[in-house]
């Protein structure tokens, strides 16, 4: 037993043996528009709460919300939180959980600012919980089911899903669908036993143990700190660390910076933790973001009292987290959000992604940092930083290209037939210089995907330069690598920085990272 009352012990085990049944089908449905994680952070959720045998719903979510990760992650654990201060016990009607299922909506609403109809799992709980109340269980279910299945038809608004566009008509939402599943659980039969599911989860090895791909990250960055004795991992959590953070070694305490994100990216951002750049990053599993409890852990853990500043990229789960986290900080803290795909709409869906300027926000701000700067000058300077540069991304598929990609696999525009030399460099740029400061010097940024050899990126990056020559703009700095990739897509990112004197000085500081160094 947990303590709890039968029917809410009953009800977390039927949605923990929903996750962790139906995580490879949830990740396929999520894999048609969006990245393809749902059920493995259900599913990783799920884990921690049979792990934790919770003693109260909030228990549960905050359990499930620091072991998940990701946007979903987030947003189900405050929707346990939610519930738990509703009192529910074995004998509560259908009125008050209706209510308190309604308060949970309420929650996911209010933290990822989801409306009705934006194809969200919004969309089948507040159907259910409406339909609870009015004709019990049974048209609760079903209510469920169909609102799931409606979801179809609808556009995706939020998530990586929304990315999308019009291209998500047609694909179920796989929240939507998991609200309708556990649902038809519960009144379905008896769930398993804690111990049977404890057996299915097996005990955690670690912080985020559970999957093999869990197990890759894990790895992965053990390798990249037993290569580097610059760095250290966080005991029992999955942050990389400066060897030297807490060490009081610097003299006056300075501004820190942390930042973040699924793993798949690398070297973004464990690559570029050290002197000069980041004091902390935190991957999540791959393509999900890294939960609130990880960022925390990782910012209590090089905080040195001068502030924290948090370097963003704008996906919902990123800035979920990272926002937690900073709420929960009991230091001075301040967030720099990077929006810089010039492929996705700014007043459409969830406005745009940040990309291969977070590079330059992570190398600019730390060498201010470095230098002593406030926390208020640290935030300003990386905010401009963002505010001002532009990416664009291309991905290669055999012969053809298809142009403004995501880092996560999201889909771009239409494939066309692939181009090559002057014509890709135009294709790479054209979008940019329309929305580039004209009259700064710049610097520029071109990355691989993971799957682009450095030889075709040199030529390319040859091949930029003439066309910015030839419309007038001056290439001050630039940097030609993998910098910031979606494993091993074969493609290009191409991020335009305008500089001045300030910058370019800033970004010739001394910095020191297994990713980054002069």
């Amino acid at each position: 037993m947990t303590g709890l009352p039968d029917g809410v012990d009953r009800a977390l085990r039927v949605l923990a043996a929903v996750a962790l049944e139906r995580r490879q089908a949830y990740d396929a449905l999520d894999a048609v528009t969006g990245d393809g994680d749902f059920g493995s952070t259900f599913a990783r959720g799920a884990a921690a709460v049979v792990r934790a045998r919770p003693d109260s719903l909030r228990t549960a979510g905050l359990a499930f919300a620091a072991a998940a990760g990701g946007s979903s992650g987030a947003l189900l654990g405050a929707a346990l939180v939610r519930l738990d201060g509703h009192g529910l016990a074995d004998d509560s009607d259908a009125d008050r959980v209706s209510a308190a299922l309604l308060d949970a909506d309420a929650a996911v609403a209010e933290l990822g600012g989801a409306a009705l109809g934006d194809k969200t799992l919004r969309d089948a709980l507040h159907p259910a919980a409406t339909a609870l109340r009015d004709g019990g269980v049974t048209a609760a279910v079903a209510a469920a089911r169909s609102a799931a299945y409606a979801t179809a038809g609808l556009t995706a608004r939020r998530g990586r899903s929304a990315y999308a566009g019009e291209r998500s008509v047609g694909a179920v939402d796989p929240g939507a669908v998991a609200v309708a599943d556990v649902l038809e659980a519960w009144v379905a039969g008896e769930p398993p036993t804690w111990e049977a599911l404890l057996d299915r989860v097996g005990e955690p090895a670690g912080e985020d143990a559970g999957s093999a791909e869990d197990d890759r990250v894990d790895r992965a960055v053990a390798g990249l700190v037993a290569s580097h004795p610059s760095l250290r991992r966080l005991p029992g959590v999955r942050a990389v660390v400066r060897a030297d953070a807490g060490a009081g070694s610097e003299g006056a305490p300075r501004v820190v910076l942390v930042s973040g994100g699924g793993a798949g990216h690398e070297p973004l951002h464990a690559g570029f933790v050290g002197a000069g750049m980041l004091d902390a990053a935190c991957p999540g599993a791959v393509f999900t973001s890294p939960s609130s409890a990880q960022v925390l852990a990782a910012a209590e853990a090089v905080d040195q009292g001068a502030g924290v500043l948090f370097v963003v990229k704008a996906y919902t789960g990123d800035v979920l987290n990272f926002g937690l986290a900073a709420q929960s900080l009991g230091g001075t803290s301040a967030t720099v959000l990077v929006a810089d795909d010039v492929a996705t709409a700014v007043d459409d869906g969830p406005g745009r992604r940040g990309t291969g300027a977070t590079v330059a926000v992570e190398k600019l701000a730390g060498a201010l940092a470095a230098e002593g700067a406030d926390l208020g000058s640290c935030r300003a300077l990386g905010q401009a930083v963002a505010d001002d540069a532009r990416s664009y991304g291309i991905a290669f598929r055999g012969e053809e290209m298809e142009q403004g990609v995501g880092i996560h696999g999201e889909p771009g525009r239409p494939r066309e037939p692939r181009r090559h030399g002057s014509a890709l460099a135009h294709a790479l740029c054209d979008p940019l210089l329309a929305e580039v400061d004209p009259a700064a010097p710049l610097l520029v940024l071109l990355s691989g995907l993971g799957g682009t050899a450095l030889l075709d990126l040199q030529a390319t990056y040859a091949d930029v330069v003439d066309v910015l020559t030839a419309a007038g703009r001056t290439v001050v700095r630039s940097l030609v690598g993998d910098l910031v990739t979606s494993l091993d897509q074969p493609g290009m990112l191409l991020t335009l920085v305008p500089f001045d004197e300030r910058r370019t000085a800033l970004w010739d500081a001394p910095v020191s990272t297994p990713a980054l160094t002069w």
